[in-house]
C-alpha cells in the first residue's frame, strides 16, 4: 500500500506544512511512473483529505488519469466529477470525463459533455479526436454510416490541422477511409503517418510501435503488422485500457480486410476476469463428507492452475470458508486484484458462512483476504433470496469489468457436480451463468459425483420475489393507472401501487420493466427510477391493500427523484442485472456517482437509453 508520514505535533495533530508536503509527494507520485495498484489507487481516493485536495487540481487529473489507465471507467469519472465542482472547467478533467464515459459504453453522453463545454475546449488538442471516437463509438453499436463518415471527417480535420503529434489523428483517419470502403485514401495517409513516425528521434513508445502496427494493418502488410503489434505489447506492462483499445482497433481492421478479427489476439495480453464460486469446508458434523478441510491444499493448488491458464488479472468472489478463500488467496498471492462482495451483512455472513471452518483457521485468513481485497462490499440486509441476488449482481459486476476491457469473463466453480443447495447455492450459479452463455470451468471434488452438465433450476421461495421496480410520479391524481394500462399490458405487470402522484410498477424481469419505462418516460413531467431486488408482498397496516415490503421498494422512488427530469435512472443493481437478461433493446449509461438520500454515501447511478 502506498503510505506517507505525516509531521506532528506534540498532541500528535498533522501539522499544515506536513500535511502540505504529503500533497505534494502525493502529486509526484501520481504524475510519476510509480507503479501503484488499483487497491492503492482507490485506497488513496477513499481516504483523501478533501479541504487539501481542493487546493491542488493535480491531484485530480492525475488519479482521474491514473484509473483510466486500469480500465476503471466509473472512478475516473468520480475524480474528474469532485475535481470540476471544486475547480469548474477545467480542460483536462472535461477531457477525461469524456473519454472516461465513451469508455463505458454512453458515446452519446460524452458527445453531450462536450458539447456543453464547447468553448472552453477550442484550444485543446485531443478534442476533435475525442469526439471522433465518440462517433466511432457509435458506428460500433449502430452500424450507422453517417457516424462512421463523422469520425473520419473529425480525425482528418484533427490530423491536418494540428500542430502538435499528427499521427494519433493521422492513423485513425485513415483506419476510418478503410471502414468507409476508400482503400486507397486509407493506405495514402496511413503512408503518409508512417513517414512521420520513422522521423521521430525515439519512437519505441507502446503508442508509437502500435501506430507502427495500425498502419501496416491498413496496408494489407498482415504479417509485418502482427510482429510490429507483439513487439509493441512485449515491452512491459501495458495499461489494460491502451491494449484493449488497440485490440478493438485491429479486430476491426481485420474484419474488414477479410481476416479472423481474433486473428491478432494472442499479440495482446489483456487479462480475463473470474468470477467464482464454490463450497464451503464440511462443517463439524456433517454426515457425509463433501469438502473436507484436509482437501483445502489440493484445491488451491488446482484453483492456482486454472486462474495462470485463464490468463486473469481480475476476480469476484465472497468469502466464505472454503473454495472462496482459497480462491482469493491465490489471486492476492499472484498480485491480482480481488473484487469481495458479501450477500449478508458481514457479522451475520461470518456467522454462517465463515466460523463454520474447523481445522484451517478460516477466520483469520476471512479477515486477511478481506483486508487486501481490492474493493470490499457488503448487502444491507439479508432474506431468502440473498445469495441467489448476490450471486447475480456479482457476476453483472464481473461482466461490466470485462466489457469496459474488451476482455473476457468466465465463472469458475469448485463443485462436487451434484444439485446442492437450492438458490444461490453453487449449483445453481452454475446453472445460471450456463443459461446466459458464459464459460464455466469446473474443479470436481474428489468427493463428488459425475458433474451435470445442466442442474435443475432451484425452486423459489414463495414468500419472495426477485422484482424489479419502476417508479414515478404523474401530474394528478388518477393518470398513472390510465396510462399504464394504456401502455403496459396486463401480464409485464406482477404489482402496482399508486398513492398520490406516485407510482411504483413491480415487473418479474428487468428487460419488462426497461421496455415499460422506454415506453412511459415520454408522457410523463418527471424522471423514472429503475431497481431490482428482493421484495417481499405483504399488507399495508392501515389501509389494508397488498404492499410490497423490504429494503429494496424505495430505491427507484429515490432514482425518480433526481434531476434533471426526462430521464430513466437506474441503480447499478438494474444495470448489472439488465446485463444478464440477454435483452439487447437498450442499454444502461454510466451517469455518474450521486448521493440518492442526505448523508448518505454516493453511489453509482446509471441512464437507461435506447
Amino acid at each position: 500500500m502506498t503510505s506517507v508520514t505525516i509531521p506532528r505535533t506534540q498532541d500528535n495533530l498533522p501539522t499544515i506544512d506536513g500535511i502540505a508536503a504529503d500533497l505534494e509527494l502525493l502529486r509526484t507520485r501520481l504524475k510519476g511512473g510509480d507503479k501503484l495498484t488499483s487497491r492503492e489507487l482507490r485506497a488513496l481516493w477513499s481516504e483523501r483529505f478533501r479541504p487539501f485536495w481542493r487546493l491542488n487540481v493535480e491531484l485530480y487529473r492525475a488519479l482521474s488519469r491514473r484509473f483510466l489507465d486500469l480500465g476503471d471507467n466509473y472512478l475516473a469519472s468520480e475524480v474528474a466529477d469532485e475535481g470540476a465542482e471544486f475547480f469548474g472547467d477545467d480542460v483536462a478533467l472535461i477531457l477525461t470525463r469524456a473519454l472516461a464515459t465513451s469508455r463505458s459504453g454512453a458515446p452519446q453522453a460524452a458527445q453531450e459533455l462536450l458539447a456543453r463545454k464547447e468553448a472552453m475546449l477550442a484550444d485543446a488538442t485531443e478534442a476533435k479526436s475525442l469526439l471522433a471516437r465518440t462517433f466511432k463509438d457509435l458506428w460500433k453499436s449502430s452500424g450507422e454510416e453517417r457516424c462512421l463518415r463523422e469520425s473520419f471527417d473529425l480525425y482528418h480535420l484533427d490530423y491536418i490541422t494540428t500542430k502538435g503529434d499528427r499521427t494519433f489523428p493521422g492513423v485513425n483517419a485513415a483506419s476510418m477511409a478503410l471502414f468507409l470502403g476508400r482503400t486507397a485514401e486509407a493506405r495514402q495517409i496511413a503512408g503518409d503517418v508512417l513517414i512521420l513516425l520513422r522521423a521521430k528521434p525515439d519512437a519505441t513508445g507502446y503508442w508509437d510501435r502500435a501506430t507502427v502496427a495500425e498502419c501496416l494493418l491498413v496496408a494489407g502488410q498482415i504479417e509485418p503488422a502482427r510482429a510490429e503489434y507483439s513487439a509493441a505489447t512485449a515491452g512491459g506492462k501495458i495499461a489494460p485500457a491502451s491494449l484493449a483499445t488497440t485490440r478493438a482497433q485491429a479486430r476491426l481492421l481485420l474484419r474488414q480486410l477479410g481476416h479472423a478479427p481474433a486473428e491478432f489476439d494472442s499479440c495482446f495480453p489483456l487479462p480475463g476476469v473470474l468470477a467464482f464460486t464454490g463450497h464451503r469446508t464440511d462443517a463439524a458434523g456433517r454426515t457425509v463428507p463433501r469438502f473436507p478441510d484436509a482437501l483445502a491444499p489440493s484445491i488451491k493448488e488446482r484453483i492456482r492452475q486454472a486462474i495462470t491458464e485463464s490468463r486473469a488479472g481480475f476476480g469476484y468472489s465472497a468469502a466464505a470458508s472454503g473454495a472462496d478463500i482459497l480462491f482469493l488467496e491465490a489471486m492476492q498471492e499472484a498480485g491480482l486484484e480481488t473484487y469481495v462482495h458479501l450477500p449478508l451483512p458481514e457479522e451475520e455472513f461470518i456467522r454462517v458462512s465463515v466460523e463454520q471452518g474447523t481445522a484451517a483457521g478460516w477466520l483469520e485468513r476471512y479477515r486477511e483476504v478481506t483486508a487486501r481485497a481490492t474493493d470490499f462490499t457488503t448487502a444491507p440486509s439479508a432474506g431468502g433470496l440473498a445469495w441467489d441476488y448476490g450471486n447475480r449482481l456479482l457476476f453483472g459486476a464481473a461482466r461490466q469489468h470485462a466489457r469496459q476491457l474488451g476482455s473476457e469473463v468466465r465463472l469458475l466453480a469448485v463443485w462436487d457436480g451434484r444439485l446442492g443447495d437450492g438458490a444461490g447455492g453453487t449449483a445453481d450459479y452454475v446453472r445460471m451463468v450456463g443459461e446466459i452463455g458464459e464459460p464455466v470451468t469446473v474443479i470436481e471434488l474428489p468427493a463428488g459425483g459425475a458433474v451435470s452438465s445442466a442442474p435443475l433450476p432451484p425452486v423459489p421461495d414463495e414468500g419472495e420475489q426477485l422484482l424489479t421496480v419502476l417508479a414515478f410520479t404523474v401530474v394528478a391524481e388518477g393518470d398513472a393507472g390510465q396510462r399504464a394500462a394504456a401502455l403496459l399490458q396486463p401480464e409485464d405487470l406482477v404489482h402496482r401501487e399508486v398513492a398520490g402522484d406516485r407510482v411504483r410498477l413491480f415487473f418479474r424481469t428487468s428487460a419488462a420493466a426497461a421496455q415499460a419505462a422506454l415506453a412511459l418516460v415520454a408522457h410523463l413531467p418527471g424522471a423514472l427510477g429503475l431497481h431490482t431486488g428482493p421484495v417481499r408482498l405483504g399488507t399495508h397496516p392501515l389501509t389494508g391493500h397488498p404492499v410490497m415490503l423490504g429494503d429494496h421498494t424505495a430505491k427507484a422512488d429515490e432514482l425518480a427523484a433526481l434531476e434533471p427530469g426526462g430521464l430513466i435512472y437506474a441503480s447499478s443493481a438494474f444495470a448489472a442485472l439488465l446485463g444478464l437478461s440477454g435483452w439487447s433493446g437498450a442499454r444502461c449509461e454510466f451517469l455518474g456517482y450521486r448521493r440518492l438520500r442526505q448523508r448518505a454515501a454516493r453511489e453509482p447511478v446509471f441512464r437507461l437509453a435506447p
